[in-house]
């Protein structure tokens, strides 16, 4: 059913018809949250007239009509929408049109994210994790934030998390990292790695193992290769952003979908430490 290619159409369309399709092409979004009293009234005609209208385009009454029209300019606002991961709306656009551009921008980040994930490399990663004594967290700015609520994910499992940059001793930190700790870097566009090139290298001499999260595809020929690099659709650049949107979805999937992975590796014990959790909390 293609509603809105068959007001445009207007095929077989008596006279008021006709003028009852053009006026619901141009204020179709109005119209999509109309009552039929309201329709009727500022399209000057019957309710009775709108009715046979909407099963005339083929549907069966006027709140069909409504819910059907509703879904078709969604989809096509989405497929007109070329999502900008920097600029996902432009500066006139409606309230309707900034949040279908989020929610968009929010699926697409996720989608590709899942595209170019490599199950493998989340197996790894969680077993790293789950076998870690502890593991150090490195991130900044909005990445730092995803770890945090990341970090608070694990310690519900018993797993110890410090974030690496908490106390600003970052060389102490990585010092005192031997091979039975994990690190996870998470950068979206490598910096974060860049400028932690001592802590990176006092870790690798002492055994520590490596994580990279980041749309840098290149960091792992620039440093030690890590035991395990996540890789993220590099579509966001740093300038041009108006908001971390689409990274930061990113990082949310890879994340959780991580902490899913981890919790499926040892279900029961891990559903006995999340009841153990909750009876202790007033959560």
């Amino acid at each position: 059913m293609a509603i809105l290619d068959t007001l445009r159409r207007k095929k077989d369309f008596t006279g008021t018809e006709e003028a009852l399709a053009d006026y619901i092409l141009g204020h179709a979004d109005d119209v999509a949250e109309m009552s039929i009293a309201q329709l009727s009234s500022t399209a000057h005609v019957s309710n009775a007239a709108v009715v046979r209208f909407c099963q005339k385009v083929g549907v069966d009454g006027y709140r069909a009509f409504r819910i059907e029209l509703a879904r078709e300019l969604e989809r096509a606002r989405t497929q007109l929408y070329d999502i900008n991961p920097d600029r996902p709306f432009l500066a006139e656009a409606s309230t309707k049109d900034v949040v279908s551009s989020i929610a968009a921008l929010s699926k697409q980040a996720i989608d590709e994210s899942y595209a170019l994930l490599s199950m493998h490399d989340v197996r790894k990663a969680a077993r790293l994790v789950s076998e870690a004594r502890r593991v150090v967290l490195y991130g900044v700015g909005d990445t730092r934030i995803s770890l945090t609520s990341f970090s608070n994910l694990l310690i519900k499992l018993g797993i110890i998390c410090i974030e690496g940059d908490q106390l600003g001793d970052n060389l102490v930190v990585a010092n005192f990292l031997g091979p039975s700790d994990l690190a996870i870097f998470a950068s979206y566009s490598g910096l974060t790695i860049e400028d932690r090139k001592r802590e990176l290298a006092a870790m690798r001499s002492q055994g520590c193992k490596v994580i990279f999260i980041t749309a840098d595809e290149t960091i792992t020929s620039r440093f030690a290769n890590p035991e395990c690099l996540l890789l993220l659709p590099n579509a966001e650049s740093r300038k041009e952003r108006i908001a971390t949107f689409y990274s930061q979805e990113c990082f949310r999937f890879v994340l959780n979908s991580l902490y899913a992975e981890i919790f499926s590796l040892k279900w029961e014990d891990n559903m006995r430490e999340q009841r153990r959790y909750v009876s202790s909390t007033n959560w």
